[in-house]
């Protein structure tokens, strides 16, 4: 009989270890699920790491521009491969992705979206018991589809102006900003440009004889735009009718532009 009780006692336990391990798991299904924003983000906490790209809609985009840009908003969203090196935008930071506009006056991101915590399909298994992986696979997705629109939208007819440093000018501010007040293992902001680089304003154009990089600090001071703390991918995209113009000194006046300004140039490609 005492021999039946011990059992009794043994396996009321180990009912008991089975549920407490049951609620324990449910309790931390819901732990792993931040509360995101309708853009990915985490609630009330600022990206850990902010990436802009900006995409020069100027001029219509060849069919292999098309499939470059594909190749490297697959690199940032992390569904084409690695990549380069520093390009993944990773879970807890935000792609922020402006065109070049017709108007200044009216710059506000086409995409904002952040990465809300990877692919889940290549969690191990503790991650699928703690961090709810329905729930994570449906916010990939979301993730994914957020930036589609880049490769769906019609072509915009030509403009007439290209105020490509006017508009950094405009929107590195707003996020360099947050980038210094960001807690402190935060990294440093990560701007894209993805563009012909033929800058052409009122103020500064390519298409005639133009001043260095460093004289705008004296001649142009009003375009000058502070890029500490900005990492700098630069991608010129070549069109054949503006070769007199994309020159290698044109090519390499934008790597001395962003180290004037103060910023750091970590790639750089012509397509």
């Amino acid at each position: 009989m005492r021999f039946m009780r011990n059992t009794s006692k043994a396996l009321g336990f180990s009912r008991i270890t089975m549920i407490l391990s049951q609620v324990i798991t449910l309790i931390c299904l819901g732990c792993g699920s931040q509360m995101l924003d309708d853009n990915l983000c985490p609630v009330d906490q600022d990206p850990l790491r902010t990436t802009v790209l900006l995409l020069d809609t100027s001029d219509p985009l060849t069919p292999k521009l098309h499939e470059e840009l594909e190749r490297l908003v697959g690199e940032l969203t992390g569904a084409r491969g690695s990549g380069q090196p520093g390009f993944l935008v990773a879970p807890g930071e935000v792609l922020v992705v402006y065109e070049l506009p017709r108007n200044l006056s009216r710059i506000e991101p086409v995409i904002r979206v952040c990465n809300p915590g990877g692919d889940p399909d290549d969690w191990d298994m503790r991650d699928g018991l703690t961090q709810g992986k329905v729930i994570a696979l449906r916010q990939w997705q979301n993730f994914l589809d957020a930036v589609e629109p880049l490769f769906e939208r019609e072509e915009n007819s030509p403009h007439d102006q290209s105020p490509i440093i006017e508009t950094l000018g405009i929107i590195v501010p707003r996020h360099v900003t947050s980038q210094r007040n960001a807690v402190a293992k935060s990294k440093p902001m990560h701007l894209i440009l993805y563009s012909d680089l033929l800058q052409h304003s009122e103020h500064l154009s390519h298409y005639d004889s133009y001043i260095s990089p460093e004289e705008i600090k004296s001649s142009l001071r009003h375009l000058q735009t502070d890029l500490s703390g900005v990492e700098v991918s630069i991608y010129r995209l070549e069109r054949g009718r503006d070769s007199h113009w994309q020159t290698t000194d044109h090519y390499y006046w934008w790597t001395k532009l962003i180290q004037e300004f103060g910023g750091k140039v970590i790639y750089q490609r012509s397509i």
